[in-house]
C-alpha cells in the first residue's frame, strides 16, 4: 500500500513538472506524451526471451545447490541433536561450529548469487543491456517520427501514469519496428 502511495504521488509530481514545463515551452505547442509498456515489448523480443530462459535455468541450478545445502545442513542439525546428550563438551562445540560454518556457508552462497549486485544481477545486465539499448533507440526514434516530447513507461511492475490514452500507446510500433529489424 505505501509502495503504491510513493508512485502514485511520483507520478503526480512528474506530471505537474511536465505541465509546468510545457507552461514554460517557448513553442506554445501542444505537450506530447506517448508511453509503452517495456514488459510488452521484452517480452516480445526472441532475444530477451532467450535471456530469461538463461536466467531460469542459472536460478534453477543455484537454487538446487541451496536445497542440496539446506539438507545437508537439516541431517547435520538432526545428527547433532540426537547424539549430543552422548558428546563431549568439545565434541558438542565442534559439532555446532560445524552446523554454524554450513549455515554461513548457504547464506554467503544465496548473497553472492541472488542478493543485490550478485551474479544473478551481473547476468541479467550482461544478457539485457544489449537489447534495452536498441529497445530505447527505437523508442527515441519513434518518439520523435511521432513528435512526442516524453514517452513514460507503464510496465507490469510500476504504473508511473495515472491515465493513458490508447491513441499515444507506442508499445506496438515499437515492436513492429524492432520486429522488421530482425531484432534477437
Amino acid at each position: 500500500m505505501k509502495e503504491k502511495f510513493i508512485v502514485l504521488l511520483s507520478s503526480a509530481v512528474i506530471l505537474s513538472a511536465l505541465g509546468f514545463m510545457f507552461a514554460a515551452s517557448p513553442k506554445n505547442e501542444p505537450l506530447r506524451i506517448g508511453y509503452v509498456n517495456s514488459s510488452t515489448i521484452l517480452n516480445q523480443l526472441p532475444g530477451a526471451k532467450a535471456a530469461q530462459v538463461k536466467l531460469d535455468a542459472l536460478m534453477k541450478a543455484w537454487s538446487d545447490t541451496v536445497d542440496q545445502m539446506s539438507r545437508d545442513y537439516q541431517t547435520k542439525v538432526d545428527s547433532y541433536t540426537k547424539q549430543s546428550a552422548m558428546m563431549t563438551d568439545q565434541a558438542k562445540q565442534q559439532a555446532q561450529q560445524e552446523i554454524n560454518n554450513l549455515q554461513q556457508q548457504i547464506l554467503a552462497y544465496r548473497q553472492q548469487k541472488v542478493g543485490q549486485g550478485g551474479e544473478l544481477d551481473q547476468t541479467r545486465e550482461e544478457l539485457l543491456k544489449p537489447i534495452r539499448d536498441k529497445v530505447y533507440g527505437v523508442i527515441a526514434r519513434v518518439a520523435k517520427e511521432q513528435k512526442m516530447q516524453f514517452v513514460l513507461d507503464k510496465n507490469d511492475q510500476a504504473a508511473v501514469i495515472l491515465y493513458a490514452d490508447p491513441d499515444y500507446d507506442l508499445t506496438y510500433k515499437v515492436l513492429d519496428i524492432l520486429t522488421r529489424q530482425g531484432t534477437k
